[in-house]
């Protein structure tokens, strides 16, 4: 009996298992956000949408925050999504369980798109290994935004400053160093190098740009080894985001006029062109502070760039050519209508510059059959670049011509969709000429460099719910530095939803362009001393070198119903060799030199985001950097570079009315710690400069008045508190003294500037 008992036990205990195994095998459980993707490309929580299996009455909606978790007994492979106003679609049911995030645009569903948190026009991803932050057109059009480098205005990573009081020129810094240390891609090809490494940011106009994709330290190996500290891709308008026709006339009351003009069109055979112009023209002599030199200089530039693309089922390709001509005149004393020196009761000194510049790229894509991931690609560009100078009575002229060729291929390591790969094989090949000589002088230093670079790489990824990996390796020759491996990591873990920690280590390798890197010291009498290896070509000197590591925290948060992310990071860049430009050792003299010591640069940073209320946002953010290398004095911290520096942008719009008409409201103040200024002690007390700056504060702002979709005012100003530094430069009365030197720059030379325009747009 009882052993009939146990038996009767068993066979109920193994078929209730049985059941229940297969109820769990067939159960199905969707879940995940729906969001609503606006004409701005930002999105929003999207409450109401409807989620059911199909041919069933098993639904749910979303909730205020877009989510929803649909549950069945019996198993789907697919789910219907329906809302007002959009075409229904379905949705295939992952076989892994993941979080959905589903995008609805224009009537159209949008599935496996990465979901921002949305703060406005400026965006910071938490499903991203790499710790980047997007900023769009609404976000690039707060500010007067006329070319790449004063496009920054209201991001607190990235730093512009003048490189000198004569020419204009400004340089970007991320993590407290230079720009040339962040690599510049355009559509991920790499574009702002060589000769054009500090000028190129004014190549850029900021309306061509559709969005500008921002990361902080070690980028792909699949871009290249010239990534030391950061990325910037520049995602340019193109066919696919460019309007069909847009204008952006801008004038500001320094006599600086820019007109852009965008059109794009749609031609038989699935291809499609944009054309884009840029003007500028600036022909007023400004000098506020009565110093005898021009506070900016004049200008004008004209660049022209034409794009087609190519969409196909299977290929995909484009193709893009653009040219330029830049011409400017500043200094003391000058005719621009004779375009010579004004010989006169003045000393004249000229600082004038002629750029021509053309460059192209295609991009292949091959997508395989029956295969979601697997594709080859292959990208190519070119470069012929010819700059002239002249500064006073130093002549210099320049000449690069490069081509870039990328093979990539990237399949899946299993069919979950988890690990993936990209691997492929670069080449890289610059042609440098240069040259630089006094008036005085009758031999000119000339400096060549040829650098052919293959290379090949090998790149793992791997992307689940709560962690993200991407560990990337390459390996170049060099045909003049030989060998170099590249290794570089990311890494993020997501503890919840709402946050994500993201872990970053690397190494980075790049050639010095010594003239066009630190070209405001032209502007002085510095006597230029390069302590080289007369063995190497070019400069002479070695390849600079540096490892990075970062860490990232975002979190998410909500404050009396409003939400918010935090974001805190910490850098640490350490040189292997970097390339040592000394205005300590003496003031009437620049030394050049490889590192012999230590270099380093750490940067801290905690930045806030806030949505005060539905229309009205804040960005709050502090940052430390201490950066500090070898000099032949000793040990100094970098020179020109505030240690402390505080940030806030406050954002707001009106209600649209029926023609999408609103106000936009944008304020951004900043305040910029102590700077320590190369010394000058040994110059006669009349010629030196203060040991540190004083702090100060900027301010700008900008009013915009949008009529309707097609057409909208702005008008804003710049340097609202109107600091300027007094007295820039040094011996301006005699700019062929000894003592000459326009180069020790921290603050605005140009006071107030308030500006204005108009934009109007069909799409």
């Amino acid at each position: 009996m009882k052993a009939a008992a146990k038996q009767v036990v068993t066979v109920l205990f193994l078929l209730f298992s049985s059941v229940a195994f297969t109820q769990k095998e067939d159960k199905t459980i969707v879940e995940g956000h729906v969001y609503e993707l606006d004409s701005k490309d930002s999105v929003s929580p999207l409450p109401g949408a409807n989620i059911h299996f199909p041919g069933t009455a098993i639904g749910v909606s979303t909730d205020s925050d877009g989510y929803f978790k649909l549950e069945s007994l019996n198993h789907y492979t697919q789910i219907v999504v329906t809302f007002i106003g959009f075409e229904p679609d379905t949705i295939d049911v992952p076989k892994r369980k993941k979080m959905l995030n589903i995008v609805l645009k224009d009537g159209n569903i949008l599935p496996g798109v990465e979901v921002l948190v949305k703060k406005g026009n400026y965006t910071i991803s938490k499903f991203s290994v790499r710790n980047a932050h997007t900023m769009n057109t609404g976000e690039l059009r707060k500010a007067a935004c006329c070319n790449l480098a004063e496009s920054f205005e209201t991001n607190p990573s990235i730093d512009a400053s003048f490189t000198d009081a004569v020419t204009g020129t400004k340089q970007i810094q991320m993590l407290g160093l230079s720009g040339k240390y962040v690599q510049i891609m355009q559509d991920n090809i790499p574009m702002i190098r060589g000769l054009s490494t500090i000028y190129g940011f004014e190549y850029v106009p900021g309306s061509w740009i559709n969005s500008v994709q921002v990361s902080k330290g070690t980028g792909s190996v699949v871009n290249g080894y010239e990534s030391m500290t950061g990325q910037i891709n520049l995602d340019w308008k193109k066919p696919g985001n460019a309007e069909k026709l847009h204008l952006n006339v801008y004038g500001n009351q320094g006599g600086r006029s820019e007109l852009n003009l965008m059109f794009n069109r749609n031609y038989p055979g699935k291809w499609e062109s944009t054309l884009l112009l840029h003007g500028k023209l600036s022909a007023i002599e400004l000098d506020r502070n009565k110093d005898g030199f021009l506070d900016q200089p004049m200008n004008e530039n004209i660049i022209l760039h034409n794009q087609w693309n190519f969409t196909g089922n299977k290929f995909h390709m484009e193709y893009g050519v653009g040219v330029l001509r830049f011409s400017s005149l500043a200094g003391k004393g000058v005719d621009k209508s004779e375009h010579i020196s004004a010989k006169d009761s003045i000393i004249s000194y000229e600082v004038s510059s002629v750029t021509n510049r053309g460059q192209a790229f295609a991009k292949i894509g091959y997508l395989f059959p029956s295969q979601d991931y697997r594709s080859l690609a292959i990208q190519f560009s070119g470069v012929y670049h010819n700059h002239e100078s002249n500064f006073g009575n130093r002549n210099y002229t320049g000449n690069q011509q490069s081509g870039y060729v990328n093979f990539i291929f990237q399949d899946e390591l299993d069919e979950k969709e988890i690990s993936k790969f990209r691997t492929g094989f670069s080449l890289v090949y610059d042609s440098y000429q240069e040259s630089l000589q006094n008036h005085d002088s009758t031999l000119a230093q000339q400096y060549s460099l040829e650098e052919i670079v293959p290379g090949v790489y090998f790149e793992y990824s791997a992307t689940m719910a709560r962690l993200g990996l991407v560990a990337g390796l390459r390996a170049d020759y060099h045909n003049v530095y030989g060998v170099f491996v590249t290794p570089r990591l990311n890494m993020r873990m997501n503890m919840s939803e709402n946050n994500a920690l993201k872990i970053s280590a690397g190494r980075g390798r790049r050639t010095p362009n010594l003239i066009m890197e630190n070209v405001g010291l032209l502007a002085t009498s510095r006597n230029w001393i390069i302590e080289n290896d007369v063995n190497l070509p070019g400069f002479g000197l070695k390849q600079e070198s540096a490892w990075n590591f970062g860490l990232g925290f975002n979190q998410d948060f909500e404050i009396l119903f409003r939400e918010g992310n935090i974001n805190v990071d910490f850098y640490h860049t350490l040189f292997e060799n970097q390339i040592i430009v000394d205005l300590d050792y003496n003031p009437q003299e620049v030394y050049f030199y490889n590192l012999d010591g230590q270099s380093f640069s750490n940067s801290f940073q905690v930045e806030v985001n806030y949505d005060i209320s539905k229309r009205m946002d804040i960005r709050l953010a502090y940052r430390f950097l201490d950066v500090q290398k070898d000099f032949k004095v000793g040990m100094l911290s970098k020179p020109l570079l505030a240690q402390n520096k505080g940030f806030v942008n406050l954002s707001y719009e009106t209600k649209k009315n029926d023609k999408e008409g609103q106000w936009k409201f944008d304020v951004t103040g900043q305040l910029v710690g102590e700077q320590r200024i190369p010394s000058t002690s040994l110059n006669p007390v009349a010629f030196r400069a203060i040991g540190k700056s004083p702090s100060y504060i900027l301010l700008s702002g900008q009013i915009t008045k949008v009529i309707s979709k097609k057409l909208e005012f702005y008008i804003g100003g710049e340097n609202l508190t109107n600091f300027i530094q007094k007295n820039p430069i040094i011996q301006a009365e005699n700019p062929y003294g000894e003592y000459f030197d326009s180069s020790l720059i921290w603050a605005p030379v140009f006071g107030r500037m308030v500006y204005g325009g108009l934009r109007w747009t069909i799409e």
